[in-house]
């Protein structure tokens, strides 16, 4: 008997932009059941690769097989209508539209009566449904999407993509995660872990992350593209993390990638930042820490624990209701502008929607903070030449690849590259506080490297450093102290020195909030991204 088709075959895919070679004579096979890891560095052409299967953008040569027969999906709703499904890196939401309309957007006509008409209770209903079965039965369907925080908006796009799957009857699909745990925490990537076991010889998943422990742990097999080349095919039996860096970016990754020799602990005595009294009447607070010079000191905390608040009411984006913040001794105000002014820079976690105008050039983001002092003369004169140089200088130290130099648009950048352009904007003010949120998130191994050089040379230039992420390894690599912080508060301030940095596991345990096992914390809300689709995994045809 012949061995049954994948159910998914690409043979010579090749892909170009403006005469850029993006893909080479990419083949590759998915069977039913099977995890492929698509692995490389930003640019390397897995988001390309991704975009051709999902109907976003046509492929110039080569041959996709569904089961054995040829397809050409143009379009997303061909490629759903082929089993393709894809969850992308950024929720694809409309902020606008209500829970239940996105659930179903391009497919409202599965809700049509018998008139024509759109049957809206019926679709609110199959919405209910969809979200009862994930542990989202507290989201109200007609609620718009743009009032839901980040993490369940993520959960929305995962249940749709798995939701059409089954709505289609589609009895062996194929789906595609483009990222999915980059804006996770810690407890929320174990589930998206076990979603994966879960869907194991039910369903063909190619898993793009950076999160190189993640891919190990959970694929059969891991494919790599270098510069669009496809290097490696091979089983993940038997590879290690360093494995996976070396054959994405061609380079050894040393013992010391967070280069913990160069480690300070802080240059002074006296706090650079000083938070006392903090509070906000969501429930954060209140607080109070310090930070010296040259320090690096990383929040941990599961979603909901408040961390992100913390950040953002550093960066001058909320006004807390008590207490205040002081830089270098001196109270600063409230808002984005009076941060600046007092010396602080964040870099926030998102950094298409908060940090970057996407459609801008380099030059054009870069300079933006900076237009009314550091690029301009006493009468307010646009120094351009002064910030073009400056522009040019940060650029090559950090790395920065850019098909048309600074005048590049930022679109045009990957993930990795765009993260270093908003680092170099605010650095190039020499700030005295630098908060980073998520610094890493969608980044490569690679890329990095660069970033964790550039905390390092702004702490031993006596910068304090406050890091809030996700990624627990990071925040233990980088930090001098971690503050741990529980439904709105500090529970704990852990010494990380780089000869006795602290167990992920003793930091997990305490994240976890009093009187709650580490099984509940799903349950936490906002609710786990990944328990709607493991959920509704259940109910597919596989």
């Amino acid at each position: 008997m012949a061995p049954a088709s994948p159910l998914l075959e690409l043979t010579g895919i090749a892909k170009s932009y403006d005469g850029h070679r993006v893909l080479t004579n990419v083949s590759l096979s998915l069977r039913r059941g099977e995890i492929i890891g698509l692995l490389g560095e930003n640019g390397a052409g897995k988001s390309t690769l991704l975009n051709i299967l999902s109907g976003v953008v046509t492929k110039d040569a080569g041959e996709i097989r569904r089961n054995g027969k040829p397809i050409v999906p143009r379009s997303y709703r061909e490629a759903n209508q082929r089993g393709i499904f894809r969850v992308f890196q950024d929720p694809a939401l409309i902020g606008t539209l209500t829970v239940a309309q996105n659930l179903w957007f391009g497919w409202e006509s599965l809700f049509r009566n018998a008139a024509g008409l759109l049957d809206r209770r019926a679709m609110e209903e199959a919405a209910r449904e969809v979200l009862a079965s994930g542990n989202l039965a507290s989201v109200p369907v007609t609620k718009r999407v743009g009032d839901l925080p980040p993490g369940l908006r993520q959960s929305l796009d995962i249940a749709r993509a798995v939701a059409l799957a089954d709505r289609l009857d589609i009895p062996d699909p194929v789906i595609l995660f483009d990222e999915p745990t980059t804006a996770l925490d810690q407890s929320h990537e174990e589930n998206f872990l076990h979603l994966l076991d879960r869907l194991r010889g039910r369903a063909g998943v190619v898993f793009v992350s950076h999160r190189l422990g993640e891919v190990l742990r959970s694929c059969d097999r891991v494919v790599v593209l270098k510069d669009g080349d496809l290097v490696t095919d091979q089983p993940v039996q038997g590879l290690t993390e360093p494995d996976l860096h070396r054959l994405m970016v061609g380079r050894e990754r040393g013992a010391n990638y967070y280069l913990g020799d160069l480690q300070n602990g802080g240059l002074a005595r006296a706090a650079r930042l000083e938070v006392d009294g903090l509070r906000l009447a969501s429930g954060v607070g209140p607080l109070g820490f310090s930070i010296r010079p040259g320090e690096v000191v990383g929040i941990a905390g599961t979603d909901g624990s408040g961390k992100r608040r913390v950040a953002q009411v550093l960066g001058g984006d909320l006004e807390p209701d008590e207490g205040e913040i002081r830089v270098n001794g001196r109270r600063i105000g409230a808002g984005s502008d009076a941060a600046v002014s007092a010396g602080i820079a964040f870099v926030p976690g998102d950094r298409q929607a908060e940090g970057l105008i996407t459609g801008a050039s380099l030059i054009a983001n870069f300079q933006l903070p900076s237009l009314r002092d550091l690029f301009a003369t006493r009468l307010g004169v646009w120094r351009q030449a002064t910030a073009r140089a400056a522009a040019e200088r940060r650029f090559q130290a950090l790395e920065v690849k850019a098909p048309e130099g600074i005048d590049s648009p930022v679109s045009a950048l990957s993930g990795g590259n765009q993260q270093k352009v908003l680092l170099a904007k605010w650095l190039e003010r020499a700030p005295q506080v630098l908060v980073l949120e998520n610094p890493t998130q969608g980044v490569d191994s690679g890329a990095r490297e660069a970033i964790y050089r550039t905390i390092r040379e702004a702490a031993a230039a006596g910068i304090a450093v406050l890091i809030v992420s996700d990624d627990l390894p990071e925040l233990i690599g980088l930090s001098d102290r971690i503050l741990v912080m529980v439904e709105g508060r500090i529970t704990r301030d852990i010494a990380a020195p780089p000869q006795a940095k602290p167990a992920e596991a003793d930091i997990v345990a305490d994240m976890i909030p009093a009187g709650l096992s580490p099984t509940a914390i799903p349950s936490v809300t906002p609710p786990a991204p990944l328990a709607a689709l493991a959920s509704v995994s259940g109910k597919l045809h596989v």
